[in-house]
């Protein structure tokens, strides 16, 4: 009950929202009503997204689609150790596990549609851009 008696209202399900749309398919936003977020990408072949990581875990799933899902340490990055990144095909149903500080990035080989879940609530986490990852990112979304 709550102060004026009444019972609270329970929680409303899930929204969809449309974050952004480009030359490389789409990025939706799924709010769940603890606070949570799931984040729906549809890429197109030849598209790369990310390039980045997050202070917290995540759970990279492809739910249709192939992906190459390039992945480096912290610790690799801060020794300028590139070379030894971790490359892994996604295909339907396979997963990723990037431990928080793992730096990794997408290749689309084929139309995809991939699921991200951070393990944090939506603000509760950062990201951070690392370059060479990044500007490969930017210069294919620039065409």
């Amino acid at each position: 009950m709550t102060a004026n008696g009444l019972m609270p209202t329970p929680p409303l399900g899930p929204s969809i929202k449309l974050e952004h749309a480009d030359k490389r398919g789409e990025i939706y936003s799924i709010a769940l009503p603890d606070g949570h977020e799931l984040m729906l990408l549809h890429s197109l072949p030849g598209a790369m997204r990310g390039g980045h990581s997050h202070d917290c875990d995540e759970i990279v799933t492809v739910l249709s689609g192939k992906m190459r899902y390039h992945k480096i340490t912290r610790a690799m990055w801060d020794s300028k150790l590139w070379e030894r990144e971790g490359q892994r095909d996604l295909i339907d149903g396979d997963s990723s596990f990037n431990e928080a500080g793992q730096i990794h990035m997408g290749e689309f080989l084929e139309d995809t549609w991939v699921v991200e879940f951070k393990v944090a609530k939506k603000g509760d986490w950062k990201q951070e851009n690392y370059a060479p990852y990044r500007a490969r990112v930017e210069a294919n979304a620039a065409g």
